[in-house]
C-alpha cells in the first residue's frame, strides 16, 4: 500500500510524497530534509536556532540545517546552535559535542554563514548537585523528573527569549521516531491530543515562545542516521564518522546523563567503560546505583507531613558530598564546582534553620 505524506496542505512547503513500502536510501532521507529546512527560510525563518547535544541524531540535524541554510544563504540572517552543558554528561559525549562546536567555529565551508555557537549552563541554585545534596531533592523518576527542564530547556529557553524574532525564529531539533518504544508513545500521544508532539514533528508553532519548531529528521530510521553520518557527512567535510567507533561504542546506544536515575540501567556508559580508554568511568556506575540505593530507603528521606516521603535527610546529603569529591579524585574529572559547593552548604544552612 502506498502512503504518501503530503506537507503543502498543513504547512504550505512543498509537497514529499513517498511509499513506505520501499527501502529509502538515506540520501533520499537527506535531500527530503534539506528541501524541508530551505523552505521554511523561504517562507520567511531566517533566524535558525538549532538544539545540539553531541549525540548522533542533534549531530544529524544540525549539518542539515547547516548545509540547507548554504543553498538559501541569502535567506538567512542568523544562526545560533545551542548546546545545553548540563554538568552531567557522559565525558566521552560531551568531548566530542565540545570538539565538533569547536570545529564548527573553524569551518572554511560554512565561514560565510552567521553561524554563532552558544554553551549554556544551568543557574548555579538549580544544578543537579544543589537540588540533590543542597535541597535534597530525591533522585529524579518517571513521577518526579525534575531535572531535563532546569538543566537543560531553561537554560535554553533563558538564552533564546533574548535573541527570538517573533515569526522569523525557527527552532530546529533532532526529535525522532523510533528512539525507542516509549519516545514513540510519547510522541503518539501527544499527537493524537493535538499537542506539538515533544518538540514538534515535522512543523508545530509555539504560540508561548512565538516560534516554529522543526524536526527535519523525525521519520529516519537508525540505519539511515548512521549511513548518513558515516558515509555523506565526512564527504562534505564533516567529522562524524567518529561517531560510531569512539563515542557510541557501536549502536544500538541511547545516551543521557550519566547520572539518569530515571532509566534503570546506564547501558550508554556501561558500553563506553568498556573500552580501555574510558574504563576510568566505571566508579561513576557505582555511584549512581549509590544513589538510587539511597532514595529508596525510606530511612534516608525527611518525612513529609502527610507521611509520605520527602527530601533527603541533611545527612544523608552531607554523606553524598563527600563521596561525590572523593568519585572526582578518583576518575580525574571535574563533576561539581566550587560555586555548586557553596550554594549546597548555603541550602543546608537555610535548611538547619528551618529544622
Amino acid at each position: 500500500m502506498k502512503t504518501s505524506l503530503s506537507k503543502e496542505s498543513v504547512y504550505g512547503i512543498t509537497k514529499i510524497s513517498f511509499d513506505f513500502k520501499k527501502p529509502h536510501c538515506f540520501l533520499n532521507r537527506y535531500y527530503e530534509s534539506v528541501e524541508v529546512v530551505k523552505n521554511f527560510a523561504e517562507r520567511g525563518y531566517s533566524h535558525f536556532v538549532i538544539t545540539f547535544s553531541g549525540g548522533k541524531d542533534s549531530t544529524a540535524t544540525l549539518i542539515i540545517a547547516i548545509e540547507a541554510a548554504l543553498l538559501v544563504r541569502d535567506k538567512i540572517e542568523r544562526i545560533d546552535v545551542f548546546y545545553a552543558d548540563t554538568g552531567l554528561e557522559i565525558p566521552v559525549i560531551h568531548k566530542f559535542a565540545l570538539e565538533f562546536l569547536e570545529f564548527l567555529r573553524n569551518f572554511q565551508r560554512i565561514k560565510n554563514l552567521p553561524v554563532e555557537v552558544k554553551i549554556v549552563h544551568p543557574e548555579p541554585e538549580e544544578s543537579f548537585w544543589a537540588c540533590l545534596i543542597g535541597k535534597g531533592y530525591p533522585p529524579p523518576h518517571q513521577r518526579f523528573r525534575w531535572c531535563t527542564k532546569r538543566l537543560k530547556i531553561a537554560p535554553v529557553e533563558r538564552e533564546l527569549k533574548m535573541l527570538i524574532n517573533p515569526s522569523k525564529t525557527l527552532v530546529i531539533t533532532g526529535v525522532r521516531f523510533n528512539e525507542s518504544q516509549n519516545r514513540n508513545n510519547r510522541l503518539i500521544n501527544s499527537c493524537s491530543r493535538g499537542g506539538e508532539c515533544g518538540q514538534g514533528v515535522w512543523f508545530q508553532n509555539s504560540s508561548r515562545l512565538n516560534v516554529g519548531y522543526l524536526a527535519p529528521i523525525v521519520d529516519w530510521s537508525d540505519c539511515e542516521v548512521w549511513d548518513f553520518l558515516n558515509i555523506y557527512a565526512p564527504c562534505l567535510g564533516y567529522p562524524s564518522e567518529k561517531l560510531e567507533p569512539e563515542v557510541y561504542n557501536g549502536r544500538g546506544t541511547r545516551f543521557g546523563c550519566w547520572m539518569c536515575t530515571v532509566v534503570r540501567q546506564d547501558k550508554a556508559l556501561q558500553k563506553i567503560s568498556s573500552l580501555p580508554l574510558w574504563s576510568h568511568l566505571r566508579p561513576l556506575l557505582l555511584f549512581r546505583e549509590r544513589v538510587r540505593e539511597i532514595s529508596y530507603n525510606p530511612g534516608s528521606r525527611e518525612i513529609r507531613k502527610d507521611g509520605k516521603l520527602g527530601r533527603l535527610k541533611v545527612n544523608i546529603r552531607r554523606e553524598l558530598l563527600k563521596e561525590l569529591l572523593e568519585l572526582q579524585k578518583r576518575v580525574g574529572l571535574d563533576l561539581i564546582t566550587e560555586v555548586e559547593i557553596k550554594i549546597i552548604k548555603k541550602f543546608w544552612d537555610v535548611n538547619k534553620k528551618r529544622e
